[in-house]
C-alpha cells in the first residue's frame, strides 16, 4: 500500500515547467569584439575589467591625374570596459602618416577622437547598439580634418547558421575637410555599411565583404560607394591579426582608389 501510494503521489504531481535558459553572450571572443578593420562599427562592447588595443597599417592609392599614394599608422585604439558590460570608452590615439597625393611627399600626424559604445542588447541570433564618436583637430595641417567631427551610429548584428553572419550599421556624420579653397569647412555625410563575413574551419577565423556608401566624400564632393574584404583570425583569447583590400569604384576628380592594410590587436 505504501508504495502504492507512493507511486500515485508521484504520477499525480504536475512535472515543474521548464525554465528557459537566457541567450548565451554573444561577445565572448576577441574575434567579436575587435572593431577594425572594416568601416562598419561592431555591436560588442569591451567587458568590465578588460581592455583592448586595435593597432593597423594602411597604404592608400590614388589612380589617375594627379595622384599618389598616402600612408597611416599605428592606428592606435584603445578601448576600456566598465563597470556595466555593455558600456566601453573608446580613445584614439594620433598616427604618423604620410602622402604624395597631388604635391611632394609630406608628412605629419592625424587628429584624435573619443568615443563610446552601448551595447542595447540582443537574443539568439541578434544583437544591436549604439556608438558615438568626436574627433579632434589636433594634427597636422595636412592631415587634420581642420574642425571637430562627430559620429553617431545605431549598429546591429545577426547570425544566419554557425557559419555565416551579416553586420551592419547606419552612421550620421558632421564630418570635416579642405575645400578646394584650400579652407576646412564641415559636412553632413550619411553612411550606411553592410558586411557579410563567414568562419572558416580550423581555428577562430573569418574572412569578410563589406560594401559601404558615403553620401559625400568631402566638402562639395560626391557620393562614393566602398567594397572591402578582409582576413582575421585569434590567436588564443588575447591577439588577432587581419590582412584587408579595399577600392573605391567611384572616379572622383578623375581619380579612383584602392587600399591594402594589416593590423595587430590584443585584448586582455
Amino acid at each position: 500500500m505504501l508504495f502504492a501510494a507512493v507511486l500515485i503521489g508521484a504520477i499525480a504531481s504536475p512535472s515543474p515547467s521548464p525554465t528557459p535558459s537566457a541567450p548565451s553572450d554573444p561577445c565572448g571572443s576577441i574575434l567579436s569584439i575587435v572593431n577594425r578593420p572594416t568601416v562598419t562599427t561592431g555591436v560588442c562592447t569591451v567587458r568590465t575589467g578588460h581592455f583592448d588595443l586595435e593597432n593597423g597599417y594602411t597604404n592608400t592609392t590614388n589612380t589617375g591625374t594627379g595622384g599618389g599614394s598616402s600612408t597611416i599608422y599605428p592606428q592606435s585604439f584603445l578601448r576600456i570596459g566598465t563597470a556595466d558590460p555593455h558600456l566601453d570608452f573608446e580613445f584614439g590615439f594620433p598616427s604618423y602618416a604620410t602622402t604624395s597625393v597631388g604635391e611632394p611627399a609630406i608628412t605629419g600626424s592625424s587628429d584624435v577622437s573619443l568615443a563610446t559604445k552601448y551595447m542595447l542588447g540582443y537574443s539568439s541570433n541578434a544583437l544591436w547598439g549604439v556608438y558615438g564618436a568626436i574627433t579632434y583637430p589636433t594634427g597636422s595641417k595636412a592631415f587634420s580634418a581642420g574642425n571637430a567631427q562627430f559620429t553617431g551610429d545605431f549598429n546591429f548584428g545577426y547570425t544566419i547558421n554557425p557559419e555565416f553572419s551579416l553586420a551592419g550599421g547606419l552612421s550620421f556624420n558632421a564630418l570635416s575637410g579642405i575645400n578646394s579653397a584650400g579652407a576646412a569647412q564641415s559636412y553632413f555625410a550619411f553612411i550606411p555599411s553592410l558586411e557579410l563575413a563567414a568562419a572558416l574551419p580550423g581555428g577562430p577565423s573569418q574572412v569578410v565583404a563589406e560594401y559601404a556608401y558615403f553620401s559625400a566624400s568631402g566638402p562639395g564632393l560626391p557620393s562614393k560607394s566602398l567594397i572591402d574584404f578582409a582576413y582575421q583570425r585569434d590567436f588564443g583569447n588575447h591577439l588577432q591579426f587581419d590582412v584587408e583590400y579595399g577600392f573605391s569604384p567611384t572616379v572622383i576628380n578623375g581619380q579612383t582608389q584602392h587600399y591594402v592594410g594589416a593590423g595587430l590587436s590584443f585584448m586582455n
